[in-house]
Order: structure tokens, then C-alpha cells, then sequence
């Protein structure tokens, strides 16, 4: 009966072609990071247009409602429950109409990021 020693370099296991553990690591890393931006490449002319118009409407806030004065509660509580109305929305987990607008709610939320991102220009 014959023993034998197998080494680290040494898979014979079949199917991955003589590639070491590092580089089948570092052939999986790239696979994901590929798949990841083609992900995120999906409708990004509609993400990027969204996100102008958030950095917009943080300007018009601040312009328009902030030029009365006894608007500011109103306008930050409003702004403060929509962001959070579309936050619970995106991160809920299982609601029937969530999966069917959840483009919708991803283009609301890239508008909240610029909204947010404009607000630490001042």
C-alpha cells in the first residue's frame, strides 16, 4: 500500500490548471471587483444626473426656505423625514413593494447623497 504526500503547490485535485492558492485568491478578487463596477455601471447616467440635482435641491433649501426665517423648522424637519422615509425603504428587507421600485428608491437615494454632501460646503 503506497502513501502520498501532497504539498501546498501541489494541487492534483483537478480543474484549476496548476494555479497556486494565491493566485486562484487574487483570480477571485478581480472577478468580484469586475462584477462589482459592472454593477454599479448600471443606469449611472441616471445615478450621476441624480446626484446633481440632490447637491441643487441643498442649495435651493438653504437659498429659498432660508430667506423667511420661521421656515427653517419646517423645511429640516421635511428634509429629515423624507431622507429617512427613503433610508428605511432601501435597507428594509423584505417587502413585496420595495423589490418592485427598488431602482426608484436607489435613484432617491444617490438624490440624498448629493443633498448631504452639499451641506459640508459651508
Amino acid at each position: 500500500m503506497g502513501w502520498s504526500l501532497r504539498s501546498a503547490a501541489d494541487d492534483s485535485s483537478g480543474g484549476t490548471s496548476g494555479a497556486t492558492r494565491l493566485i486562484r485568491t487574487l483570480q477571485d478578487i478581480q472577478f468580484k471587483i469586475v462584477a462589482r463596477l459592472k454593477k454599479l455601471q448600471k443606469n449611472l447616467p441616471v445615478k450621476l444626473f441624480s446626484f446633481l440635482v440632490g447637491f441643487y435641491c441643498a442649495t435651493a433649501f438653504a437659498t429659498v426656505i432660508g430667506q423667511t426665517g420661521d421656515w427653517d423648522v419646517l423645511s429640516a424637519g421635511l428634509t429629515v423625514a423624507v431622507v429617512e422615509g427613503i433610508g428605511a425603504l432601501l435597507y428594509k428587507a423584505s417587502l413585496p413593494l420595495v423589490d418592485n421600485i427598488r431602482d426608484f428608491i436607489i435613484i432617491f437615494n444617490y438624490w440624498k447623497a448629493g443633498l448631504f454632501l452639499d451641506s459640508f460646503k459651508y
